[in-house]
């Protein structure tokens, strides 16, 4: 029975658990600032295309970009012909109903701008050409004369004669 109740086992890890507590917190109070930069230093990286947005975000609201001042003072900008041409289109499509003559100028201007400006100059009267033939030769040129295959085919529409 004195075996049993020898206590100098439980007596040596009743003293070890604090001993080994006070050198984990040794060891950890050092530690502890490099865990937290550790931490920070995630955080930076997980969220790092948040932050840039939010940083290019702030950028573009104190210094706007000059394409969008330049927009804004209302200079005007070089657009590319089909821009051009879309915003014609749309101009004839929403007054199409009220002014059906200027809504055609419009899109005739869109297509074909040299077709829209008068011509000046009295031309000669070239024998009457039926709509087949008109539209036949528009066809064959229309690669390399966009602007007379167009002609072609408005005289060709506006024919009376078959």
């Amino acid at each position: 029975m004195s075996a049993l109740s020898n206590n100098s086992y439980s007596n040596q890890v009743a003293v070890a658990i604090p001993v080994a507590l006070a050198a984990i917190g040794f060891a950890y109070s050092p530690a502890r600032p490099l865990i937290g930069l550790a931490l920070a230093a995630a955080l930076v990286l997980l969220f790092k295309p948040l932050a840039v947005a939010a940083l290019r975000t702030a950028l573009l609201i104190l210094t706007p970009r000059q394409v969008v001042a330049v927009a804004k003072a209302g200079k005007p900008s070089v657009k590319s012909p089909v821009q051009t041409m879309y915003t014609l289109t749309r101009a004839a499509n929403r007054i199409a109903q009220t002014q059906p003559e200027l809504a055609a100028k419009l899109r005739m201007q869109a297509y074909a701008p040299a077709l829209a400006e008068p011509v000046a100059a009295v031309q000669p009267q070239a024998p009457v050409k039926s709509r087949f033939a008109l539209n036949s030769k528009a066809n064959r040129i229309a690669q390399t004369q966009p602007e007379l295959a167009a002609q072609l085919r408005m005289e060709a529409a506006y024919r009376l004669t078959h």
